[in-house]
């Protein structure tokens, strides 16, 4: 009987191997197939189009961003142009009550430092500068005005380990034709990934849009169509903001007061119903191990996500790298040695079930704290991959007893744990 047993988990464990396999091969073809970026022929500027975001400007702009300076590494485009230099675009964005215009220094008077903005979780919006990946855009203009350009500012508001709505602003033009081309993207941290991953463009620039509406030192916002639609969720649509002339401006009403209503759903009872029901699935002798496995593999995506937020905005000398090294180690080894070390008793099926739902319902909360509501397709499915390797762990764990700690079938679950850690470091979206 043994044998047999050993002989069914090697040929489970084979079978798990050559489907976590076949998943990078259809998901991840980039890893046998060469760089789609290196192509015979690549695009030059008479093959793009490029658009006028200023009546009053010469200069013209190709509404993406690219990882390279040419134009087949696109990543983003562009989906918000603000009629005016990135500087003010900054200031008014980072504005406080009771800051005013200076005509003279041509600056706000009174606007909050990093220090004082950095704070997250308050629920009003709060943009400060912030660092991400370089990304190019094309300005077409003669002398240094024009070519391939990085990013004149970054803004954020919200949480660099949480989610938060990512600014990069291109300015070009000159004079009274200066304009402000800005790529807006909501995204969040994704711990297996280590960066950022977009969810949403039209998200973002609504919020951006509302940044805008109703402010006394605009005319006017807009849509324009820039055709530069079918990236996620965009729509070619890009949102164009008339801002007043300076010499127009005064002191700024001091009735800018945000107001947050903030709602939450309480899950506890139901969480308890749901952990309570498959503990009395298991034997007497195992209750307190399947509460402790559930509550760890629940707990840790919350735990990670939280204590990073919390150092980043509390600590904020800590660097970013700093604080993703410790999170990325706590989650890659704390969920494997947690599905081997706590299943025991050999209910193989409902350690299985027990790892499946609760570090399911971890990965649901977790991105239901920082507000992600759409997953790419890829971070799905390498996140069915966690879920099912991580069973295959349990299952090993439950057989500890008799088999041994290290039995063939946590030796697979741990080979394929290494895989599915490697796999999202090589994605490239």
């Amino acid at each position: 009987m043994p044998g047999s047993r050993i002989g069914l988990n090697r040929r489970v464990a084979t079978s798990l191997i050559f489907l976590i396999l076949f998943s990078l091969l259809v998901v991840q073809p980039g890893f046998l197939s060469p760089n789609p970026r290196d192509e015979p022929h690549p695009k030059r500027t008479r093959d793009v189009r490029l658009v006028s975001p200023n009546p009053n400007s010469s200069a013209k702009l190709w509404p993406f961003t690219s990882r390279h300076k040419q134009y087949d590494s696109l990543t983003l485009p562009i989906n918000v142009v603000v009629e005016g230099p990135a500087s003010r675009v900054v200031s008014e964005l980072r504005h406080r009550r009771g800051a005013q215009w200076n005509n003279d220094s041509n600056e706000w008077q009174g606007v909050a430092s990093d220090e004082e903005t950095a704070g997250v979780g308050k629920g009003a919006v709060e943009w400060h500068n912030t660092t991400g990946a370089v990304r190019y855009t094309y300005v077409q203009a003669p002398g240094p005005r024009g070519g391939w350009m990085t990013e004149t500012a970054q803004l954020h508001d919200g949480a660099y380990f949480g989610s938060r709505y990512h600014l990069r602003l291109y300015e070009g033009g000159k004079g009274n034709g200066t304009w402000t081309a800005i790529q807006a993207h909501h995204e969040y941290f994704d711990w297996f990934r280590l960066r950022h991953t977009v969810g949403s463009l039209e998200k973002a620039q609504y919020h951006l849009d509302g940044q805008y509406y109703g402010k006394w030192y605009v005319d006017g916002v807009s849509r324009q169509r820039y055709a530069n639609g079918g990236i996620i969720d965009s729509n070619g649509w890009v949102s164009v903001v008339d801002l007043r002339p300076k010499a127009e401006m005064g002191p700024v009403p001091g009735a800018l007061i945000a107001v947050l209503l903030l709602g939450s759903i309480n899950l506890r009872d139901s969480m308890e119903d749901t952990i309570r029901d498959l503990a009395s699935r298991l034997t007497r002798e195992t209750v307190q191990r399947g509460i402790a496995f559930s509550v760890s593999l629940f707990g840790l995506p919350l735990f990670v996500r939280s204590a990073s937020i919390a150092v980043e905005t509390t600590v904020p000398s800590v660097p970013i790298k700093a604080i993703a090294g410790v999170g990325y180690l706590v989650l890659g080894l704390g969920l494997p040695l947690a599905a081997v070390s706590l299943p025991n008793g050999r209910q193989s099926t409902d350690w299985f079930a027990v790892a499946i739902l609760a570090l399911g319902l971890g990965f649901l909360f977790d991105y239901r704290s920082i507000g992600v509501n759409v997953l790419p397709i890829a971070v799905v499915l390498h996140r069915l991959a966690v879920l099912g390797v991580v069973g295959v762990l349990a299952v090993g764990g439950s057989y500890q007893e008799t088999d041994g700690r290290w039995n063939t079938l946590v030796q697979a679950g741990i080979v394929m744990w290494i895989a599915v850690l490697v796999w999202p470091l090589f994605d490239a979206f």
